[in-house]
């Protein structure tokens, strides 16, 4: 994890022409494409925050092509970090060295994922350096100076269905009580952001007073009933030896009070005069909320600056420090991002392939790579992307009977086949059987995120009637059921071979498990 000279890394350098890593990142000698990561943490927080994480991004994942190189530095005054010597250091400068930093290991083009300070400096990052930022993952996704933020959040209170989804809304209202908490839990910020220096002095003189200050956040932060237990519950999510490894990073280093000093030149007229929350930026950004974080703004509010914001995942627990507390769901969903922003800047680059409106005739189609779909979150795909794969096609239902057995073999399947076997699911959610698909996009996309769907799901669309999606007409028509090609019912399966031919159909009796012989005879 770099240590950082802010005097080497401060002011621009020259440097050697770099790849185009805008589509593809770059290659080395084995499988798996090695893709930059700007890990960015914040305060009281450390780069002990991502030893649990790191090790889930850099080890290949099924149904991924890609691992990171991750780059965790200390930030300036942080830890390990050299801090400044005058005033006038503040988020700016400190995303600056970031970015410097990035252009001397080598990489003008990566990813930042950030949380906390993490979160503001990859903001600023997106917005200075759009060029190469490629993509932006946050854990603490919120607008902290738009002025459109109070409008937004007041306007809730009368009418919280303009705002926030009904299911979420409880992350909001009743203001009243978020506002209490958010007054509660914000007090260190006045004094950090006034006196930093004087409250420095008392934490440096006691090691026992500095974990005490330290470990109340990482209590109250992490969910706001904790502060009514006599421990402050701290270890039932973390364990004390990563929680007093994060303190001895600041108690080692004398380093709390330097990394105070960050909130003085953030809260203050100078950085205020910039409104960067006002500046908006095109980089493809994505959001993790836990449920007990501190703030929570809707995507409406969020996407007044990020133009792309392309996806928020919803965590029904969790809370501030999610690198900490929740490293498998954090490094999944980071996978999870920038495979997402890899087809985004693939769309944008090839406009053909973003929207494709002309189907091709299911009639006339020799194989599914003639036909488009949209995917869950609305994008145009299309279906030659899978060339030289074997697939099984599904309709699913999230409140069937079928529903438990097939989504678990189908995961099961996809788990042991994606990597070694080159398999890919592509399931069509379909609400003509039964009505047990009647949920939105977004309420089916929360089902499969709690139930950790690993395989490719598409928008909501009809398999028989009037408004068949034109690739079910083509597959029920090169492969017809025992009683007619109509759909019978949810999790119907075909199989399609390598070369895009469907090449055998079985019925919603037959479990995904019980495919794995016919399978095999394609790899």
């Amino acid at each position: 994890m770099p240590k950082l000279d802010i005097d080497e890394y401060w002011g621009p350098y020259p440097m050697d022409p770099k790849p185009d890593l805008s589509i593809q990142p770059y290659e080395i000698e084995f499988s798996e494409i090695v893709i930059p990561l700007l890990m960015l943490h914040g305060w009281p927080g450390s780069v002990r925050e991502f030893y649990e994480v790191i090790p889930k991004l850099t080890t290949p994942q099924p149904g991924y092509n890609f691992v990171f190189e991750i780059i965790a530095p200390s930030l300036p005054g942080f830890g390990f970090s050299q801090a400044p010597v005058r005033p006038g250091f503040g988020p700016t400068e400190m995303a600056i060295v970031m970015s410097n930093l990035m252009k001397r290991i080598g990489h003008d083009k990566y990813y930042v994922h950030g949380g906390d300070l993490g979160h503001m400096l990859g903001c600023i990052l997106a917005t200075f350096f759009p060029q190469n930022v490629l993509g932006f993952h946050t854990n603490t996704p919120l607008l902290m100076f738009h002025p459109l933020e109070n409008i937004f959040t007041l306007l809730g209170t009368l009418w919280p269905s303009l705002i926030v989804e009904p299911q979420l809304q409880s992350r909001m209202y009743p203001l009243r009580e978020h506002l209490m908490r958010l007054a509660e839990e914000s007090g260190y910020l006045h004094i950090q952001a006034t006196k930093p220096d004087t409250i420095g002095i008392a934490l440096t003189d006691s090691p026992a007073g500095l974990a005490a200050y330290i470990l109340e956040k990482f209590s109250t932060w992490t969910n706001d009933a904790y502060k009514r237990t006599g421990d402050g519950n701290l270890l039932a999510k973390f364990s004390l030896m990563h929680l007093l490894d994060n303190v001895l990073v600041y108690w080692s280093t004398n380093s709390i009070t330097t990394s105070m000093r960050i909130h003085a030149e953030t809260v203050n007229k100078r950085f205020f005069a910039m409104r960067l929350d006002e500046i908006p930026t095109e980089v493809p950004t994505w959001g993790i909320k836990f449920k007990h974080d501190l703030v929570f703004h809707p995507d409406s509010m969020l996407k007044l600056k990020f133009k792309n914001y392309l996806h928020s995942t919803i965590v029904e627990d969790g809370g501030h420090f999610a690198a900490m507390e929740n490293p498998d769901i954090l490094a999944a969903d980071v996978f999870d991002a920038v495979n997402t922003f890899l087809q985004f800047h693939n769309h944008t680059k090839n406009p053909g392939c973003q929207m494709n409106k002309i189907q091709a005739d299911p009639n006339a189609a020799q194989t599914i790579y003639e036909f488009s779909v949209k995917d869950i979150y609305g994008r145009e795909v299309k279906l030659e992307k899978y060339k030289g794969y074997v697939l099984l096609i599904v309709n699913v239902a999230s409140q069937c009977g079928l529903t438990d057995t097939n989504y678990n073999q189908l995961n099961e399947l996809y788990e042991k086949y994606a990597k070694s076997r080159d398999l890919r699911i592509l399931a069509f959610p379909c609400n003509q059987f039964g009505g047990q698909e009647p949920g939105t996009e977004k309420e089916i996309i929360k089902y499969t995120k709690e139930r950790n769907i690993k395989f490719d799901i598409f928008e909501k669309i009809e398999v028989n009637g009037e408004n068949t999606h034109p690739l079910w007409k083509f597959l029920k028509r090169t492969q017809s059921g025992t009683f007619g090609d109509f759909i019978k019912w949810n999790f119907s399966k075909f199989i399609v071979d390598k070369n895009g031919v469907p090449v055998e159909r079985f019925g919603p009796n037959v479990n995904p498990i019980d495919l794995e012989p016919h399978l095999a005879k394609y790899w």
